[in-house]
């Protein structure tokens, strides 16, 4: 069965696409995906990569609005997560459908973590310096300051629902934000239906610096993506677990996705 993919690359400002047949799965149903993927050493830098992505969501940004809006994107940047859901304490698993209702619920982790910001009251170091002293300065950010992690591992799953509601929901593309992403084959992106069939699966691009790089790998599609399982690096974070030319550990900041709407 063949699918369709569209390659965007960003680079200096400017897009390029191509369209190109992808063998996929049997349990898949045909359908037509997009890829925008970028690298860079700053924000600026990527910039124009996350702009051409959140073109393809739509507009607007809906933000924390209850229910399925008619149109426009979801949006997770971690900056507005209160301190006591933020480093040394554990982000709830639904924070982002209960309290800020964006229709999104993690699992594959007994627990994840949202790096502290600067202001902090229990004066936690910024971008995981409570897990390792080491870490901020290898991991930069898209937008300052907070970064997001799974605890213990390197796997987060992402479930969708109804913004606000416990009912299953789909969207039509996926896309995240990394950073220190060191080597080309330690950090995916999978999505997956309804039925748990892998519908597409990227590798992310490495960064262009040694620390503090930022990498982009963002998907759409007209297939219904009900899951998304995110592998960063080949290490999770922990107290004697460094960045080394063998270990390369990788945390994400801002996710974009489209308007959760409810399955059929």
């Amino acid at each position: 069965m063949l699918r369709r993919l569209a390659v965007i690359a960003v680079t200096a400002g400017a897009v390029t696409a191509a369209l190109l047949p992808v063998a996929g799965p049997a349990s898949a149903a045909p359908a037509s995906f997009t890829k925008i993927q970028g690298a860079a050493s700053n924000a600026a830098g990527l910039q124009g990569t996350v702009a051409a992505y959140r073109l393809l969501l739509g507009d607007p940004n809906n933000g924390s609005l209850l229910g399925t809006q008619p149109a426009g994107r979801r949006e997770i940047n971690w900056d507005g997560t209160p301190d006591a859901q933020s480093a040394p304490n554990a982000l709830p698993r639904d924070f982002f459908n209960t309290t800020a209702p964006r229709g999104v619920v993690f699992s594959g982790a007994s627990t994840f973590q949202v790096s502290a910001d600067s202001s902090n009251p229990s004066a936690a170091p910024v971008r995981f310096g409570n897990i390792n002293s080491t870490y901020p300065s290898i991991f930069g950010t898209f937008s300052p300051e907070r970064l997001f992690t799974p605890v213990n591992t390197n796997k987060t799953t992402i479930k969708f629902f109804v913004p606000g509601s416990t009912e299953p929901a789909a969207v039509k593309g996926f896309g995240a934000v990394f950073t220190d992403v060191d080597k080309a084959n330690t950090t995916r992106v999978d999505v997956y239906d309804r039925w748990g069939g892998l519908l597409w699966g990227e590798w992310v691009p490495a960064g262009t610096a040694s620390s503090k790089s930022l990498s982009f790998l963002g998907v759409t599609t007209d297939a219904d993506i009900a899951e998304v399982r995110i592998t960063t690096g080949n290490a999770a974070l922990g107290a004697w677990t460094n960045d080394t030319s063998s270990t390369d550990l990788v945390v994400m900041d801002d996710f974009l996705y489209g308007e959760p709407k409810a399955l059929p």
